[in-house]
């Protein structure tokens, strides 16, 4: 009964961008791909970065459930947006997290 009852889940991201992209990185994440996510069924998105790793970041994603992030990812339009999140990004991980508590 527990595996059917649906839960938020959090895509936590782990990543480093080079310092000299880092401007333009956080400017089209504010202007593009946030605004993508948070309007196709993100409910949080975030971007830290870390204090003592001058190119370390973290991007958080919280999904209302599973089955709201697997069809927010898959969609057509998304490819164009995880290119782009790509394209000034290095050492990425990916963790999906399921909500317990």
């Amino acid at each position: 009964m527990e595996n059917r009852i649906q839960r938020a889940v959090k895509v936590v991201f782990t990543y480093d961008v080079f310092v000299d992209k880092q401007l333009e990185y956080l400017k089209v994440t504010a202007e593009k791909i946030r605004p993508f996510w948070e309007s196709h069924g993100c409910q949080s998105y975030s971007v830290w970065q870390v204090t003592d790793h001058p190119t370390a970041f973290v991007k958080e994603m919280v999904f209302e459930d599973l089955t709201t992030m697997e069809k927010s990812m898959a969609l057509h339009e998304a490819e164009s947006v995880k290119e782009l999140f790509k394209s000034f990004v290095t050492n990425v991980s990916r963790k999906v997290c399921m909500q317990r508590i």
